[in-house]
């Protein structure tokens, strides 16, 4: 395995600085603007959890919401009572949630292999595409990476260790993976364990007393959330969910909300697509996506062939069974496969400093410069797209990134590995300083609703605004400082509401009513969740943005 040499300028110091780069990278986006719409809207639950005084149940657009489970909520919740309503305060508890994954990671990894290793798959995790977007497009993967790589670790240390303490903390870990995302959430970690456990043959460690325990607690510690699911649905059956009555959202939670988008049974369906999830990892676990195929690929080949290493099996269960559940889900969303990324950087960090041949470091070479020059013409090119009122900011920070690239390429490494995986690293996240830095909040002056939000909070301070059921805007929910309500079309059409009322909807529903209502305001609008090449076409973009209005209601 690779030894460092010694010296202030060591491969080991420069690691580390390509690391805390990362860590920077997956911060920069604490400020930028929260995306619509799943971001947005669960930004907004938490604000009303807060404004209501009330931690049991959730509430979306003034109605009982039944969809996540409450940890996330919480957090987010808890953040905005200490730093007030921000953009920073929603999404702090998942950055350090993103953070302690890379932490576990680092730990889970000792546990097999030396230090380098481990510290190179945390690179290789901070440093993933979407780890960093998750970053700032904020959702429950970001807090769950965590959880499960955490319980993976401490239920592990607790079956070698047979420690009392580990085999707590990894239930409250999996309790909080639940919380978060449902029952699902215990497979890629029951899968990691007993798929290790079971290629090393270690029968009398998969049916050891220790897992009824842990499951015990389990079921223990996810009581609150049981207690609040039957307090707001269970206990009302009057209450209309899902356009039904009777609804348990217990059952949601334990049966539905997972199984019942596995399975399509649910109220929450899809149409899932078995090769999903390897077209997702191509752009998602980029840099790393090359390595990672060839890793995963080399992994089984040796299983198959009773050649790999023992100690590998626990990251190579928890990633591929991780992998093939989502993919035969029929419900897929690309996020969902963040939580396997922590063994996918374990195993493709291992295989990358175990390669020794001349053709690897001439393909590694290769590709190393074109995801650095395929990043670099990408983000000029969108920049170009949607130019800043300043172009000195975005420059000089591509100069500093090229400068640094030219160094990690120039300077002596003892091994090529090393100076691949800083290249890498070090691209992705001076891309990812760029975009988040730079271009988007140019893109964010389409999210209509934040805009107006900014005009409301200027022009119309604490006043109440309505919004249309059918086109709600969760970031006008979100950052406007004043109620804000939800009606139907028909209210509006029927002439119900009272002299003065502030109204925001799409310019092509309110258009109709103009000698009824006054136009105050305009907006560009666009799905930026939904980038289009005819929305970042200067030239066509101006057919695929649509107008929101701000209007008042005339006297009659």
């Amino acid at each position: 395995m690779i030894q460092f040499g010694n010296g202030i300028r060591s491969d080991k110091t420069m690691l580390y600085a390509v690391l805390g780069l990362t860590v920077l990278a997956n911060a920069s986006g604490l400020f930028v603007t929260i995306l619509e719409p799943d971001s947005a809207s669960y930004a907004s639950i938490a604000k009303t959890m807060v404004e209501r005084h009330d931690f049991v149940d959730l509430f979306a657009m003034g109605e009982d919401w039944l969809d996540k489970p409450h940890l996330p909520f919480w957090l987010s919740a808890i953040s905005f009572s200490v730093f007030g309503f921000s953009t920073w305060a929603y999404k702090l508890p998942a950055l350090l949630l993103v953070l302690l994954s890379a932490y576990y990671t680092y730990l889970f990894a000792r546990l097999f292999y030396d230090k380098h290793v481990a510290l190179v798959a945390a690179i290789i995790l901070l440093s993933a595409q979407h780890i960093i977007i998750s970053s700032s497009d904020v959702r429950a993967e970001a807090y769950l990476i965590a959880f499960v790589i955490g319980s993976v670790y401490h239920l592990y240390q607790a079956s070698r260790l047979n420690s009392q303490a580990n085999l707590v903390a990894g239930s409250l870990l999996a309790a909080a993976a639940v919380m978060t995302k449902g029952i699902f959430a215990l497979l890629p970690i029951g899968g990691s364990l007993a798929g290790g456990f079971l290629l090393n043959r270690q029968w009398t460690q998969i049916v050891h007393v220790r897992w009824l325990v842990a499951t015990l607690l389990v079921f223990v510690f996810i009581s609150p959330e049981i207690y609040c699911l039957w307090r707001q649905f269970d206990s009302h059956p009057e209450k209309v969910v899902f356009e039904t009555t009777g609804v348990s959202g217990v059952r949601f939670f334990l049966w539905d909300s997972q199984f019942g988008r596995f399975f399509n049974t649910g109220p929450i369906r899809g149409r899932g697509n078995p090769f999903q999830y390897l077209q997702v990892i191509l752009w998602a676990f980029l840099p790393w996506s090359p390595a990672f195929y060839v890793a995963a690929y080399d992994a089984i080949r040796k299983t198959l062939n009773q050649q790999q290493r023992a100690v590998e099996y626990f990251n190579l269960s928890g990633g591929l069974l991780t992998f093939l559940l989502f993919s035969a889900s029929q419900f897929q969303l690309p996020h969902y496969l963040n939580i396997a990324f922590p063994f996918f950087a374990i195993m493709t960090a291992a295989f990358i400093l175990n390669l020794n041949t001349s053709v690897a470091e001439r393909l590694a070479t290769v590709w190393q410069w074109l995801f650095v020059t395929v990043a670099l013409i990408v983000c000029l090119s969108l920049q170009l797209a949607f130019p800043p009122e300043s172009w000195f900011g975005p420059i000089v920070l591509l100069v500093l990134a090229a400068l640094l690239l030219l160094h990690l390429a120039k300077r002596s490494w003892h091994r090529w590995q090393l100076r691949m995986i800083a290249v890498l690293a070090t691209g992705s996240a001076a891309a990812n300083l760029f975009l988040n830095g730079y271009l988007t909040p140019e893109l964010m002056k389409y999210q209509a609703g934040t805009e107006m939000a900014a005009f409301l909070n200027t022009q119309y301070l604490s006043q109440p605004v309505l919004q249309l059921r059918d086109f709600y805007s969760w970031s006008l929910d979100f950052y406007l400082k004043a109620p804000v309500s939800m009606i139907d079309e028909s209210m509006l059409q029927k002439g119900q509401l009272p002299t003065g009322t502030l109204i925001y909807g799409p310019a092509h529903v309110l258009n109709p009513l103009i000698g009824k209502v006054r136009l105050i305001h305009r907006t560009a609008n666009y799905p930026i969740s939904r980038l289009t090449v005819g929305f970042l076409n200067p030239l066509t973009r101006a057919r695929n943005v649509s107008e929101t209005w701000l209007v008042q209601i005339e006297n009659r």
